[in-house]
């Protein structure tokens, strides 16, 4: 990959960098998706209305293959996430609003490359594997980096004490 560029994309980083950031609207979904967002959502609520009558009538089987594994592996992966874009400001510039949080190589094998956050959403055409030199051409550029997730942590946590 070229020094500066992000191959396919054509985009230059600097470019990127420079743009203007706008607060982040509410009402950015069209009517037409709306419409759409609603018919998805009462689908799921009745999906999710129909397995709570399976658990509770015929087998407990949801419960043991989503309902558990949800309520125990829940707490760590909110506490991943919320490194991602957690105080980050809530603007339209990509460099801004999503953290890059400098981990180890077990943590970006299993986590397919996602602490480079913020190249991620700047640049989602970007395949994860690609990532890491995404992130050797954005890396001036970024607002908001994390020197690993116990770093994040004690910064998030400070305004709390």
């Amino acid at each position: 990959m070229a020094s500066g560029h992000l191959g396919i994309l054509g985009v230059k980083a600097a470019h990127a960098a420079r743009k203007r950031p706008r607060i982040v609207r509410s009402d950015h979904v069209s009517p037409r998706a709306h419409t759409r967002l609603k018919t998805e959502s009462r689908l799921l609520i009745a999906l999710y209305a129909a397995g709570t009558v399976f658990t509770l009538t015929v087998s407990p089987i949801l419960i043991w293959i989503w309902a558990l594994p949800l309520a125990l592996g829940f707490p760590v992966l909110r506490l991943y996430l919320l490194a991602e874009h957690g105080r980050c400001p809530q603007v339209a510039n990509m460099f801004e609003n999503s953290r890059t949080t400098l981990t180890n190589k077990v943590v970006k094998l299993l986590a397919w490359n996602m602490p480079y956050h913020a190249e991620h959403h700047a640049y989602p055409n970007v395949p994860f594997h690609n990532l890491p030199d995404a992130h050797a051409v954005t890396a001036p550029h970024l607002e908001v980096i994390a020197d690993g997730y116990v770093a994040f942590t004690k910064t998030y946590t400070l305004p709390l004490k």
